[in-house]
């Protein structure tokens, strides 16, 4: 959790509540909240002009999403839609820079987040140039395994569907089928009843 829910309250934060498919933020906004989820999940993403769906990444429990344009007050260049019914909290920009200026610990936690969103973005940039299906997933996977994000750590687990993984690294689902299953006969992952597990925690291929 970025911000202690508790403390967010003290400085005049309140919860809003949205419904599943409800755009919370959307691309060419202007940001006026810091927001953070308390319950539900969120995906950040974009159209393309073909209809194809991109997803930056997935907002889970705890997580903080549009911080950038807190900071440099440009407009959202994404938008955010429930996956799920969903819970947030937010607080008012002029409020969320108080809370930063008398909480320096906080302020050092965004500047890591920002940090780590960044080398993500050029992870992203890395994926989308490379033309090779199974480099895609790959080199996502390997990020989630050292970032221990969106992987159950009691199984190896990964916590995303093959839909999703395709939204990630712009390929179509039936792609990504057919590299995960070459993936799977690599033994770099397995398959138990439709769920994908990673078979070593460390980095899984080197191209």
């Amino acid at each position: 959790m970025m911000i202690d829910i508790g403390l967010l309250m003290e400085y005049g934060a309140s919860l809003k509540e949205v419904m599943k498919e409800e755009i919370v933020c959307q691309e060419g906004e202007i940001a006026l909240f810091y927001f953070q989820l308390v319950k539900g999940r969120l995906k950040w993403m974009h159209v393309d002009d073909d209809g194809r769906e991109f997803i930056h990444e997935f907002v889970d429990d705890g997580d903080s999403f549009g911080v950038g344009s807190l900071f440099d007050r440009e407009p959202y260049d994404a938008k955010v839609v429930a996956e799920e019914p969903s819970t947030l909290i937010r607080l008012k920009l002029p409020l969320f820079h108080q809370l930063l200026e008398e909480h320096p610990d906080i302020h050092f936690r965004f500047t890591k987040l920002l940090a780590e969103r960044l080398r993500y973005k050029h992870l992203l940039i890395k994926v989308l140039t490379h033309s090779d299906p199974e480099y895609r997933l790959v080199t996502l996977l390997n990020y989630l395994a050292r970032y221990k994000t969106k992987v159950c750590f009691a199984g190896n687990r990964l916590l995303l569907t093959r839909k999703e993984l395709a939204g990630m690294v712009g390929l179509r689902v039936e792609t990504v089928i057919r590299a995960v299953k070459q993936l799977e006969q690599k033994k770099t992952l397995s398959i138990d009843k439709g769920k994908v597990y990673l078979s070593d925690m460390t980095p899984i291929i080197s191209h």
